[in-house]
């Protein structure tokens, strides 16, 4: 226990060890269980986010062989389509690499388009079906992306998802990556919209959180850790960042839901390639020795050192 205070224990991603209620959902995926997968999903509630539990289905390898025959099986229903639809964007993103379009190669880019022609067939079948589908609106901004819809679109179907969610905390995020220059959109869309999030969001929500994402990716837009740097230090991006926070998961009224992982790992991000350690250092306590990879993954391939050191770093009380 002294280790991982100081930093020095393990770093945690499994999404079970960030949110232990997830637990009889990959127990139910890994025996291809469907009623049981079912069955978790019909006891979520029905405004919440349910993205971060779709998430585990669509990461979990040979899924798709269980989710089909669920498809297969119950013609008029929403649900196995947007897992297996999710399920395909994974397998096709994976195929296509998180490289930059100039080094993906015709092969690669034949798989992705293949598997996500699939993925948003399935998932315009499941908005037509059950059109209160947030989490498959959500996989949908995601599909408007990877097809080069537009940006247009892409709001369109954030705004659909946002109707049927009370806080669509993946669906903003989602939206920024389509709003971003490499997309079709610019940095001002993507802080005007990050902004907008903050202000409508409930107070101690997660809604505003994205603001956090917002900077990390105008920042990652210099492509060297100095030009990062430069960015997030300046006081523009670090006042935005302590006042989402402040609005979000460091409110006296926020409570943990699924996302909330993701949301202190962006903040703790971005505030600490600012040199913001003071800041950084309520995040990095709040998340104890868990962690998303977002940001971090994309400075360096061996990142969890990055991180261990990050914490390392952290002011304490008394010194």
């Amino acid at each position: 226990m002294i280790l991982r205070a100081l930093g020095l224990g393990p770093v945690r991603t499994d999404p079970v060890a960030h949110y232990p209620d997830l637990a009889p959902l990959r127990r139910a995926v890994r025996a291809g269980d469907w009623g049981g997968v079912a069955a978790y999903f019909a006891a979520l509630a029905p405004r919440a986010d349910h993205s971060v539990a779709l998430r585990l289905v669509a990461a979990s390898p040979g899924a798709e062989r269980f989710l089909q025959a669920a498809v297969d099986a119950e013609r008029d229903a929403a649900l196995p389509r947007t897992l297996l639809g999710a399920r395909f964007i994974v397998i096709g993103w994976a195929a296509r690499t998180g490289a930059r379009a100039k080094y993906v190669t015709p092969a690669q880019w034949r798989v992705f388009h293949d598997y996500i022609g699939r993925a948003e067939r399935l998932l315009a079948d499941a908005t037509a079906i059950d059109p209160t589908d947030a989490a498959a609106w959500t996989e949908r901004i995601i599909t408007a992306r990877a097809l080069s819809l537009g940006v247009d679109e892409a709001r369109r179907r954030y705004e659909r998802a946002a109707e049927h969610c009370d806080t669509p905390y993946r669906a903003q995020v989602q939206l920024v990556q389509n709003l971003c220059p490499k997309w079709g959109g610019t940095f001002a869309q993507v802080e005007a919209f990050a902004e907008q999030c903050r202000r409508d969001g409930a107070p101690g929500s997660l809604g505003g959180a994205v603001v956090a994402d917002a900077h990390i990716e105008h920042a990652l837009a210099g492509e060297t850790l100095s030009a990062m740097h430069r960015y997030l230090s300046q006081s523009g991006p670090r006042r935005a960042l302590e006042s989402a926070a402040e609005h979000t998961v460091l409110h006296p009224d926020f409570r943990p839901v699924h996302g909330w992982v993701t949301a202190h790992s962006t903040f703790a991000f971005a505030l600490y390639y600012g040199g913001h350690l003071g800041s950084a250092s309520e995040h990095f306590a709040a998340l104890g020795d868990r962690i998303s990879p977002y940001g971090w993954e994309l400075v360096a391939p061996r990142w969890k050192p990055i991180v261990r050191a990050a914490r390392r770093a952290m002011p304490r009380p008394g010194r």
